[in-house]
């Protein structure tokens, strides 16, 4: 799985979990968290969670 891949996911969990609140969706985002924080070398799942906050708003932006 390479880095979009995760970061979409993370997106994608996050919109089904606030529209439906199924705990599939909630534990599909930490499991691709984790994945995301080992990938890159992270020591946290905050620091996971900023990186990948910070490569949306940079989609965003453009």
């Amino acid at each position: 799985m390479n880095e979009q891949y995760l970061i979409d996911q993370l997106v994608l969990h996050v919109g089904l979990y606030k529209k439906y609140q199924y705990k599939e969706n909630e534990i599909g985002f930490y499991q691709n968290l984790e994945a995301l924080r080992v990938l890159k070398g992270l020591c946290t799942q905050d620091e996971a969670l900023d990186y990948a906050i910070s490569i949306t708003e940079g989609v965003k932006a453009a």
